[in-house]
C-alpha cells in the first residue's frame, strides 16, 4: 500500500478527499491529515508518506515551504498541489521542487485520481529503475550512485550539454507520446533525479515545463492552421483528456483553445 498524506487548512477538503477518492482501489491508505505546512512537515517526518496532496496557502508554513523543507531533507515523495486560479503563478514555483501535478479547486475527483495514479506509476518506475541500476552496478560497476558534479570539467560539461540537446530533440519528435522523466532517463541510461537536475541546469526550466511548452506550441499551430476539433488536437499532442488539455492551454496562454482560435481569424 502507498501511504498518502493530506495537508489543507480547510477541514472539509481533507474530509472530502478521504471520502471521494477510492483509496483502496488505488492501493493507497491515508496515513494522516494536517492543517498547515508546519504540522504537515512534522507528520511527513513521522509517517514517511509516498505521496503528499497539499494546499498552498496555509498558516504557519505554506505548502511550497513544506515541500522545499522535505526536499532538502532528501525525502523521496511525490507531491500534488491543490490550488485556485489565483494561486496559479505561485503554484508554478512548485515545479522547481519536483511537484508532480497541480489540481484546481474545486477539486475534480477524476482529475485528482489521475494524478494519484500517475504518482504511483512514477514511484513504481523509479523503484524498478533503481533496481536495474543496482543490478548494473553489481555486474559492471558502470553506474556510480554518487554522480559526478555537474560541469566537473570542460569535456564532461560538453557531454552533458550534448545529452540535453539529444533529449530536447527526442521530446520535440515524440511529444505526443506518454513521456515522463523516468522514460527519458531509461532511454538515455541516466538516473532520473540526476537528469532532472541536469535538465534544469542546462535549460533553466524543468522537463515538465519544457514538454508542456512544446505541446502547447504545437496546439497553437494546429488551432491556427487547421480545422481540427479541440479533442482531436488534444489527442494529437499527447493529452488524452480534452478537459485537462483545455486547462493546461488556458493556464499557459491565458485563453481557452476556442478563444485562441477565434482570435486568429
Amino acid at each position: 500500500m502507498y501511504k498518502v498524506l493530506l495537508v489543507d487548512d480547510e477541514n472539509r477538503i481533507t474530509r472530502g478527499l478521504q471520502q471521494i477518492i477510492p483509496w483502496e482501489q488505488l492501493r493507497c491508505i491515508v496515513a494522516g491529515t494536517a492543517y498547515n505546512g508546519e504540522a504537515g512537515l512534522k507528520l511527513a517526518e513521522e509517517t514517511k508518506p509516498d505521496i503528499i496532496i497539499t494546499d498552498i496557502n496555509m498558516p504557519y508554513m505554506n505548502g511550497l515551504e513544506m515541500i522545499a523543507a522535505l526536499k532538502q531533507n532528501k525525502h523521496s515523495i511525490k507531491f500534488i498541489i491543490l490550488s485556485g486560479y489565483s494561486d496559479f503563478q505561485y503554484a508554478q514555483k512548485g515545479i522547481q521542487f519536483g511537484v508532480l501535478n497541480y489540481v484546481l479547486k474545486p477539486v475534480d475527483e477524476h482529475e485528482l485520481e489521475r494524478s494519484i495514479r500517475q504518482a504511483i506509476t512514477e514511484i513504481e518506475d523509479e523503484r524498478l529503475k533503481n533496481d536495474q541500476i543496482a543490478s548494473l552496478q553489481a555486474q559492471f560497476g558502470k553506474f556510480n550512485s554518487e554522480q559526478a558534479p555537474l560541469d566537473a570539467d570542460e569535456p564532461e560539461g560538453h557531454r552533458q550539454k550534448g545529452m540535453i540537446q539529444d533529449i530536447k530533440s527526442y521530446i520535440n519528435e515524440h511529444y505526443a507520446e506518454n513521456l515522463s522523466l523516468v522514460t527519458l532517463a531509461d532511454l538515455f541510461f541516466i538516473n532520473p533525479s540526476y537528469l532532472s537536475q541536469l535538465f534544469m541546469k542546462k535549460t533553466n526550466t524543468t522537463f515538465l515545463n519544457y514538454l508542456t511548452s512544446v505541446r502547447i506550441s504545437k496546439a497553437q499551430h494546429l488551432l491556427k492552421e487547421t480545422d481540427l476539433k479541440v479533442y482531436e488536437i488534444s489527442n494529437q499532442i499527447g493529452y488524452k483528456d480534452t478537459k485537462y488539455f483545455s486547462k493546461i492551454f488556458e493556464r499557459t496562454t491565458g485563453l481557452k483553445p476556442v478563444e485562441y482560435r477565434n482570435r486568429q481569424g
